[in-house]
């Protein structure tokens, strides 16, 4: 796809309006490759690529947009060191060099270089601008040659050679053999490879001419004679065709055109025979075949066939069905776009299972049907499954929001990213418990490692989902700082437009031609098409769930059972220290964070102090003299600060043991004169987190399974011999260790069962077994 910040549209643009060259696309598997070529000498002057940035010694995972220009042998080293010129990628590095197009080099300097190279190109013995030479056709090739006899008595002979314009014949030749000269040159020119040889061909010495060249009609087997039995309407329908083009996108635009010439048609005949041909078009059938075809079609739009009546004599060829559909991808016979999503569907319902290949082609067309006509997207709830691109859009929004707020630690009142819920949480990122949930069901969307498959989340299932939303952010800060991709191009590659085909791998003309058009599915799916070039805006490997992504998120479920004592330890995998680093501290930062907010929260009323004081001074005057009181009243202003002050520890230290022992308690329970009076309080509650040991979890012949398993014994003889039933021993085994693995550790199809290897080591570590 071509990148958004590519300059190749204004170079295209360019070389139109000033050399009247399109760009030519040779290869249909690579549509984003284009060529442009000198109309003279019909040799490349310039060449378009996607690349991976691997190919090219920069950044793997990145597409770049490039181009092969044709240089001057001395201009090249001066080139290369610069920024953005690299040596040529595909073409000879000899007298080629690549230029980035991503605006490293400056789009005059490419110009410039494009004009020296449209020189460099052209053919300096144009043969078509002299008198003396017939031009050279795309049919003919002319040959003229002077008399090697003086004597003959003609000055000039013209020989006329047809050839095959299918690529049956390569060679355009012309012989100048004045002055009796010995040899002629030959040129060769090949549309996909460009090769200038320059080869001598020994001729004979004499050449006698008995005659002269007269015109004669070419006859060039484009045509065929028409068959009197064939109905008039097919026989039409078949001078349509030009065998004869060649062009990019030939067969698309003659099926398109032959398909609506004969979209009302409808004709019965008794069709006997076979058709199969891998991308069958109208062309490659014979008489018997079309009109065989044309029956089907009728007999299908009828209703005549159905899921019920493919048992008949007949036999459907396959060929046929598939010819049906790029009729409706090409809205041929169709009234209305969505009618032709109904068929559609119809018949992946009728003969999708009849070929798996069919039903996986008619899955894709729907989304890209949907696409192209501009039909509601809701059409394809259930047929595609958009929860993908919607993970990947809720969690680019993420990492947006990551960056945002590292750039400028924005205020707490800044409205949340997903559902404009706030919290008081954090006020430089601020997260509702849904944002939370839905960012962590995006994560565990696009890992390969299901974290709601995790027994720690079926156990602790907001702590999972707390640590997991964290550690992601850590991990993308880590990323930023360290000037990487965002961790979703790590796992996805580049976020970028890159050239799309619209119903990949069917015969299709693209009849609407859009000049602007778009349609976004997501943020992270958005087709464009500009002036009939369409692109997908997307991440580079944005059709299957990440390994990266989970074997992070692994780290995550591991470190989550370790911090939190749970379960059998899961064995570490990740080898990257920092990473493991900041989901650590990810989970560290949530941990302490529960536990502070799980402590009560403690407010003295300092009013009652001054009560309390009150009533001790009521107190102490019915006690003491008056000479003890001006005393006591500088002491009791002192003892006000130190009760205060103890109260403070005292409440602070029975709500702490409190805590400790698992019993909630409110502000309200706390009396002021119960700690006052109170010095002292206990806490002897502890928990228990004994677990069984690990020759307690299952029998003995159970154990002695497990270790036939391990050394490769036969278990199967082993459960015959003891008369043990071995399918109800190996569930046993599994129930037993799936509290503390959370998986079956024994695979066993009812013929031989095997130790999953992943569990082997827990397995050993759990049952003791060295």
């Amino acid at each position: 796809m071509i990148p958004s910040d590519s300059l190749r549209h204004e170079i295209l643009e360019y070389s139109l309006n000033k050399y009247n060259t399109k760009p030519i696309y040779p290869w249909t598997l690579l549509p984003e490759y284009a060529v442009l070529r000198h109309e003279s000498s019909l040799k490349w002057y310039a060449l378009f690529m996607n690349v991976d940035g691997q190919r090219l010694g920069l950044t793997p995972g990145r597409i770049y947009d490039v181009i092969d220009l044709r240089c001057r042998e001395e201009d090249i080293s001066s080139y290369l060191g610069k920024r953005g010129f690299l040596p040529a990628y595909h073409m000879s590095k000899k007298d080629w060099i690549t230029i980035l197009l991503d605006g490293s080099v400056d789009l005059e300097k490419i110009i410039e270089l494009l004009d020296i190279s449209f020189e460099i190109t052209r053919d300096h013995k144009d043969l078509s601008s002299s008198s003396d030479y017939k031009s050279l056709g795309k049919e003919d090739v002319f040959f003229k040659a002077n008399s090697l006899n003086n004597n003959s008595g003609y000055s000039h002979n013209y020989f006329n050679k047809s050839f095959d314009t299918n690529n049956n014949s390569k060679y355009n030749k012309a012989f100048d053999i004045n002055n009796n000269s010995k040899y002629v040159k030959s040129f060769y020119s090949d549309n996909n490879y460009e090769h200038n040889i320059s080869k001598d061909i020994d001729i004979p010495a004499k050449v006698t001419f008995t005659g002269t060249y007269k015109d004669q009609p070419l006859s060039f087997g484009g045509r065929r004679r028409a068959d009197e039995s064939l109905p008039p309407k097919i026989a039409q329908m078949k001078e349509l065709y030009n065998v004869l083009d060649s062009k990019p996108g030939a067969d698309g635009y003659y099926f398109y055109k032959q398909g609506k010439f004969m979209e009302d048609y409808e004709e019965p005949y008794d069709f006997h025979g076979r058709f199969t041909r891998y991308f069958p078009t109208y062309h490659v059938m014979n008489n018997d075949q079309l009109q065989g075809y044309f029956d089907f079609r009728r007999r299908f739009r009828n209703g005549e066939i159905d899921a019920y009546s493919l048992s008949g004599s007949s036999i459907i060829s396959l060929s046929f069905i598939y010819v049906y559909l790029y009729e409706i991808l090409c809205n041929i016979g169709i009234s209305d776009p969505e009618e032709g999503f109904r068929k559609l569907l119809y018949i992946d319902e009728v003969f999708g299972d009849k070929d798996p290949s069919m039903h996986e082609y008619i899955q894709d067309w729907l989304k890209d049907y949907v696409v192209y006509y501009n039909l509601p997207e809701s059409l394809i709830d259930g047929v595609y499954d958009k929860s993908f691109d919607d993970s990947l859009s809720t969690i680019l929004t993420y990492e947006n929001y990551i960056r945002d707020v590292k750039g400028d630690k924005i205020n707490s009142s800044s409205e949340n990213i997903i559902n404009d819920n706030k919290t008081s949480k954090d006020p430089a990122f601020e997260l509702s418990e849904d944002d939370v949930h839905k960012i962590f069901e995006a994560i565990d969307a696009l890992s390969s490692y299901s974290l709601k498959g995790s027994l720690f989340y079926k156990k602790n299932p907001k702590d999972m989902e707390e640590i997991t939303v964290r550690a992601y952010r850590n991990v993308s800060l880590f990323y930023q700082e360290h000037n990487k991709p965002m961790l979703l191009e790590k796992c996805f590659g580049a976020k970028g437009v890159y050239p799309y085909h619209m119903f990949r791998k069917a015969i299709f003309y693209d009849h609407i031609h859009y000049e602007d058009y778009e349609y976004v599915f997501s943020d992270a799916r958005i087709y464009r098409c500009r002036d009939g070039h369409w692109s997908l805006e997307t991440f580079y490997k944005a059709d299957s769930k990440s390994s990266d992504l989970g074997a992070i998120c692994k780290e995550i479920d591991r470190i989550c059972r370790r911090k939190f004592s749970f379960g059998h330890p899961l064995q570490q995998k990740l080898n990257l220290p920092l990473i493991i680093q900041a989901i650590s501290d990810a989970a560290d930062t949530y941990i302490k964070e529960k536990e502070e907010a799980a402590k009560p929260k403690i407010h003295i009323d300092f009013g009652k102090l001054s009560g309390i004081r009150k009533d001790a001074a009521y107190t102490r005057d019915q006690l003491i003299t008056e000479e003890e009181m001006s005393d006591e009243d500088e002491f009791m202003k002192f003892e006000d600060e130190v009760l205060a002050s103890n109260i403070t520890e005292s409440v602070s230290n029975k709500s702490v043991a409190l805590s400790d022992s698992k019993l909630q308690i409110g502000v309200d329970d706390i009396d002021i004169r119960e700690v006052i009076s109170n010095d002292n309080i206990s806490n002897d509650k502890t928990v228990s987190n004994d677990q069984p040991s690990g020759n307690l979890l299952i029998s003995e012949h159970q154990m002695n399974i497990v270790n036939l398993l391990l050394a490769g014994g036969n278990v199967i003889e082993y459960a015959a011999s003891n008369h043990l039933m071995l399918a109800i021993e190996i569930d046993a085994i599994n129930e037993a260790l799936y509290d503390e693995i959370g998986d079956t550790v024994i695979e066993f199809d009812g013929d031989t069962p095997e130790l999953v290897e992943d569990y082997i080591y827990d397995i050993k570590q759990i049952l003791g077994i060295r």
